[in-house]
């Protein structure tokens, strides 16, 4: 042979493989204490393949901080820098190199590596291990040594019994040129390279426990140093940026000029410190922009207005029906600062419009929220009114709204504060209720943006010198920003704007009194359980779900379902208790639900339009469930005379139950019920668009209350009739291919074998019949004579049908039952007529 066939595969070996391969010769060369031969120069200058297998490291590998543990760029799993994290102690993680061995040179490792060329090793003659070697010289043939391990394979499953196989140090042999040591230098070598290889072992498994873990960011735990951790703790308290603003900065190079002078000042005489000043907090040198800064731009004018009704009626308005859904806003707090607002001005009544502005500078951003309430309020409001919203209230609305979205505008260009996070959580509410996609995803853009910027969800050292009301402040805004970015991304396709990894995780405890405060709502609290599944869509890097993934969303879809029922939340409870909580805003919770159920399971309609999904975790029962759940809940909604406030959910999710519903009739699936569900969403839609606004005279003044009612309704009509021209040509099709079957004579059958016929008399029977049954008659007669007592007593118990006229005869009885026993083995004698020569 002059090439062995298997090269391309021992060249492709793992990585693993090639690292022992190239540890084991460095060893021997070590331990030898000569130069490297020609063998071993080339077995290392392979180079190692990136394969995504790579983590299969021997056991008995030797540890190596900048070699051994280094993960290829491309796999799967994060790389672990040993050099930057890893800080155990040198004499931890030293290799079985010749640190370990200067004081053994004349003793030899035996190591179980192959110093057989291919060609000798394949046909088992002897090799001399040269390069190239005797035999293949005196052949003429080329001499290769591959890069193939001793052991067998590569994998795994052979080496269950390699932990067991160290390092043995035998006795010196004829060949070494060395004096040998003495037996107790020889066991203390040996004990020390036991204990190293112990150690090493330990370090392995905590470096294959860190491969585990959830986002494989953190280094395996360090062997025999538990101060670490405590020493993390403590830089972390060391390295917190003090200031009056809630910045999230973890460039500590900003605060090491504060430190550095207020530790030096520390050291000052009272007498020098009078003569310093310690630089301000700051970050300095920002940038170079010179004698020209961007002048600061004017905030709006106040708009002058007259609300209609008092203040109070918007703001319970509100705060019942609209800021309970999410909690934005902390009422208690929000009316305080209403009431202190309102001190400003009782002494000083008649204000020109000059001093009211420099009077009120300060208060703006409070004055935005404001406006944001009462347009927030007075949108819902008019729309709910059964002749629709007065157009003066809606200009007003508008004007409210303009002026507090600039105002938020140019604060939030060169500021950042939670009150600026709360006003663009309501700016995006407003816009999702009334205005663009574009528009309302950029203004959550805003206040995820400036929640990241802050840090809030993070694990910011700012919360440790917080005050309490701060930390709550700091935890309720986050989760409803957190909350607002999971539903509103179901609705607009766009998934994890607010990052995943870098935030902590919501609760999956249901005990609200647990987490209840004056802030919290239990709307708000059970969006949030909503958000937490959601997250499984948000974080998935496809919308192909594996089995694993669908059944934990399927079991806490089911959890929260049952909590649902149990806590007035269900469908049939929605309007049975309106005291504590509103029913249409149970509404909105359901609805988010049931939206998330359809976003997850609703891919499935896809297999009934030619495109194949295929997993099991998909239920369409889930799907057609939640499409008659969402009518049931509108249909109630519509009852009570609220379907006309204008929540973002009612048309869209009425729109795609009607779609559901149409591709389920297309597909042939569940008709009676999908007829139902797309009657009922054609019906609530048409009431929608129907709406019109009305003046004080009962007047119509604008037609269209919905303008996208009536786009919607057109759309699922028209879907409804490529439907119906589709089933009507089918059915034209199929007819043309006859449906006429004919007489329904030869769908009948003779049964004379029961003393049937056509017409249900008995046949005449023939000679043959007429014979069997005598036979029988005489049989029965004799058996009926010859039955002991007992067993006419059992008999008698027993009761059919076919014999049910006869139980006060015994005999008949007995009789009776023998023949129908008979009769299940004699019935295949009609086909064989034994008067016949077969």
């Amino acid at each position: 042979m002059d090439k062995n066939p298997s090269d391309n595969n021992q060249n492709s070996a793992n990585s693993s493989g090639q690292l022992f391969k190239s540890n084991a010769y460095e060893k021997v060369s070590l331990i030898q204490g000569g130069q490297p031969n020609p063998i071993e120069s080339n077995l290392r200058g392979i180079s190692r393949p990136m394969e995504t297998s790579s983590h299969q490291y021997l056991p008995y590998t030797n540890y190596q901080s900048n070699q051994a543990f280094a993960l290829p760029p491309q796999a799967p799993t994060p790389q672990l820098s040993m050099d930057s994290s890893y800080t155990s102690s040198p004499q931890q993680h030293q290799s079985f190199g010749q640190s370990h061995l200067q004081g053994v040179p004349s003793l030899k490792v035996r190591m179980r590596v192959s110093k057989a060329c291919d060609r000798c090793r394949n046909q088992k003659i002897k090799c001399s291990g040269t390069m190239p070697c005797n035999t293949c010289v005196k052949h003429k043939k080329e001499c290769h040594y591959s890069t193939q391990n001793s052991v067998p394979n590569n994998n795994m499953g052979n080496y269950e019994n390699a932990p067991s196989k160290r390092i043995k140090i035998e006795s010196p042999t004829t060949e070494s040129n060395h004096t040998a040591q003495p037996s107790s230098n020889v066991s203390q070598n040996a004990s020390e390279t036991n204990h190293t290889y112990v150690t090493y072992l330990e370090n392995r498994v905590h470096y294959l426990e860190s491969i585990l873990l959830k986002d494989c960011t953190t280094t395996f735990r360090p062997v025999g140093n538990k101060d670490v951790e405590n020493n993390n703790t403590e830089v972390k308290k060391k390295l917190i940026m003090s200031s009056a603003k809630w910045r999230y900065l973890r460039r500590h190079q900003v605060l090491l000029s504060n430190k550095l002078c207020q530790t030096m000042y520390n050291n000052l005489s009272e007498e020098n410190k009078k003569k310093v000043i310690l630089p301000r907090k700051q970050y300095f040198g920002w940038n170079m922009s010179g004698c020209h800064y961007i002048t600061n731009e004017k905030l709006p004018g106040l708009p002058d207005f007259k609300l209609p009704l008092d203040p109070d009626v918007y703001f319970n308005f509100f705060f019942r029906e609209i800021n309970s859904v999410f909690a934005i806003l902390h009422e208690n707090l929000f009316r305080d600062q209403v009431k202190d607002y309102e001190e400003l001005f009782k002494s000083e009544v008649n204000l020109d419009s000059t001093e009211r502005d420099a009077k009120t500078n300060q208060t703006r951003l409070f004055l935005a929220i404001l406006y944001l309430v009462y347009a927030l309020a007075i949108r819902f409001q008019e729309f709910q009114k059964k002749d629709g919203p007065s157009m003066e209230m809606l200009k007003l609305e508008e004007q409210l709204f303009k002026y507090s979205y600039k105002v938020v505008s140019l604060l939030s260009f060169e500021w950042e504060s939670f009150e600026l996070i709360q006003s663009w959580l309501l700016i995006t509410l407003y816009l999702r209720i009334s205005h663009r996609q574009t528009s309302s995803y950029l203004a959550l853009g805003r206040a995820i943006t400036m929640t990241r910027s802050m840090g809030l969800g993070k694990d910011n050292p700012k919360l440790l010198t917080a005050k309490p009301y701060i930390r709550l402040k700091v935890k309720r805004i986050f989760w409803c920003v957190y909350t607002m970015d999971r539903l509103f991304g179901l609705l607009s396709g766009r998934y994890g704007s607010l990052n995943d990894t870098d935030n902590i995780s919501p609760t999956e405890s249901f005990d609200f009194e647990s987490e209840k405060d004056s802030w919290l709502t239990v709307p708000a609290f059970t969006l949030l359980h909503v958000a937490r599944i959601s997250n499984f869509v948000h974080t998935s890097v496809s919308d192909e779900f594996g089995l694993v993934k669908l059944q934990q969303i399927n079991a806490e879809l089911n959890r929260l379902n049952s909590w649902f029922d149990e806590n007035g939340f269900g469908n049939k409870s929605l309007f049975d208790d309106t005291t504590q909580i509103l029913p249409l805003v149970k509404a909105q919770v359901k609805l988010h639900y049931y939206d998330l159920i359809n976003c997850v399971h609703g891919k499935l309609l896809f297999n009934y339009i030619g495109t194949k999904i295929s997993n099991q975790g998909l239920k369409i029962d889930m799907v057609l469930d939640s499409c008659q759940s969402i009518i049931d809940i509108l249909d109630q909604v519509n009852n009570a005379e609220l379907l006309y406030t204008p929540w973002y959910q009612f048309l869209s999710l009425l729109f795609d139950t009607g779609i559901n519903a149409i591709t389920l009739i297309n597909g042939g699936i569940n008709s009676l019920v999908c007829k139902q569900v797309l009657q009922n969403s054609i019906r609530l839609i048409t009431v929608l668009s129907e709406a019109s606004v009305k003046n004080r005279e009962g007047e119509v003044v604008i037609e269209s209350r919905y303008t996208m009612a009536k786009e919607c309704l057109w759309a699922i009509k028209m879907a409804n009739r490529i439907l119906s021209l589709r089933l009507e040509q089918d059915m034209k099709d199929i007819t043309s291919y006859g449906i006429d079957p004919g007489s329904a004579e030869v769908n009948k059958q003779t049964f004379n074998q029961f003393g049937l016929n056509k017409q249900g008399a008995a046949p005449e029977e023939n000679s043959w019949q007429q014979s069997d049954k005598k036979t029988k008659r005489l049989i029965s007669i004799t058996d009926r004579e010859n039955l002991p007592g007992n067993l006419q007593a059992v008999t008698n118990v027993t009761t059919d049908s076919a014999t049910a006229p006869n139980l006060d005869d015994p005999l008949n009885y007995v009789e009776n039952s023998i023949d129908s026993q008979l009769s299940n083995l004699q019935w295949f004698d009609q086909w064989l007529d034994y008067n016949y020569d077969i």
